[in-house]
């Protein structure tokens, strides 16, 4: 009964984040179409596990085949969650890396062959065997599925370990949650008791992380999607607290953006705002943070010391908006300044060394307005 009442509890509290959530986050973006796709299998998973616990009963003999049709619903789409779970964690550290088709082939065989196994419980009690009493057993090939379902959560710490340099620690140990919290769940449920109860673990992880995923929108400035100036402070404060810091910042700041502003409109301006933070997160995703620190102001802060590293990477942002501008016949260009220090023994603290290149910045701004045209 308590197995019920907390399946049941946790089916309202899902649904309840659902409906806020299809209104308050961008449901283009696809990593949180993936979430609101987790949400949705795992409310599914509860029900049919509800509705199994109540109809294994022998008082409720006549419903048999209802039972085994539920039971073979839930293993059949079991593997979904963590296949979900590792798909949104993928996409959150790989934001612009398709996963390749081949490997989506290889990765979608363990599923696939236990849906068949699923599937054919029903009449030849694979991986579940519901007796004449109505009462459910294991089949000799129930280690099919705790095993497909180990498998795709052991690929989601495997994408977070390969992306361990992308994320801050508050990152990666959120998203390691949907699935250390759910396997340490599943061993221990799979040790004591009949039925693998996984999903309430797996539902105490989603909202976690729905919660992580609010405090994170409170960090993204609307009109560029890059970092705003909260995450901006977050960061530093971070960076602040480390003993043997590694640091590059760029300071930059768009030209001429005022001019641009006031004969094209502010409309024309956010266009160029827009595509100048679609250039550097193209540049800089997994190596830096991009932040807009305010109106056509923005800053990257990256762990790295070799300076001939970043400024690649900042003639790479230099090239890829000369291709912008060469194919566009916009009545404007984008162009922009920047000043770039990276941290060593002659600054005493980040806050000194931004405030040096952000002089560098304002330094190369003042030199290009002296060049002659």
């Amino acid at each position: 009964m308590l197995a019920i009442q907390l399946n049941i509890f946790m089916v309202i509290l899902l649904s309840i984040i659902f409906g806020y959530a299809c209104f308050k986050f961008n449901r283009k973006e696809h990593a949180l179409r993936l979430f609101f796709e987790l949400i949705v299998v795992t409310i599914l998973i509860l029900v049919l596990e509800i509705l199994s616990v109540v109809l294994n009963s022998s008082n409720n003999s006549n419903f048999i085949n209802a039972h085994k049709l539920v039971d073979m619903l839930g293993f059949a789409l079991a593997p979904a969650v963590p296949i979900l779970a590792a798909l949104y964690v993928y996409k959150r550290t790989n934001e612009y890396i398709k996963l390749s088709r081949s490997k989506f082939f290889w990765l979608s065989i363990p599923v696939v062959l236990c849906g068949i196994m699923s599937l054919g419980s029903f009449h030849f009690n694979w991986i579940f065997h519901i007796t004449s009493e109505n009462v459910y057993e294991r089949g000799p090939l129930f280690f099919v599925s705790p095993l497909t379902i180990f498998f795709y959560y052991f690929l989601n710490l495997l994408f977070l370990y390969e992306s361990r340099q992308k994320l801050n620690k508050e990152e990666l140990f959120i998203l390691s949650l949907l699935s250390l919290i759910t396997v340490v769940m599943a061993v221990f449920q799979l040790k004591y008791f009949v039925y693998l109860t996984i999903w309430n673990s797996m539902a105490i992880s989603i909202v976690v992380n729905y919660i992580f995923i609010l405090h994170s929108q409170t960090k993204i400035d609307p009109l560029t999607g890059l970092g705003n100036r909260l995450a901006y402070d977050e960061c530093l404060a971070s960076y602040r607290r480390k003993s043997n810091l590694v640091l590059a910042v760029v300071n930059i700041d768009l030209d001429d953006f005022k001019s641009i502003n006031d004969l094209y409109g502010h409309h024309e301006g956010d266009k160029v705002l827009r595509v100048f933070a679609a250039e550097l997160k193209t540049v800089f995703d997994g190596k830096g943070v991009p932040v807009r620190v305010g109106g056509d102001e923005f800053m990257v802060l990256m762990r790295e010391d070799r300076k001939e590293k970043v400024e690649q990477y900042i003639r790479t942002l230099i090239d890829r908006i000369s291709v912008f501008n060469a194919n566009n016949s916009l009545p404007y260009r984008i162009n922009f300044s920047y000043g770039l220090t990276v941290f060593d023994n002659t600054y005493n603290t980040v806050d000194e060394m931004i405030q040096h290149s952000d002089r560098r910045m304002y330094e190369d701004k003042h030199n290009k307005e002296m060049e002659p045209y």
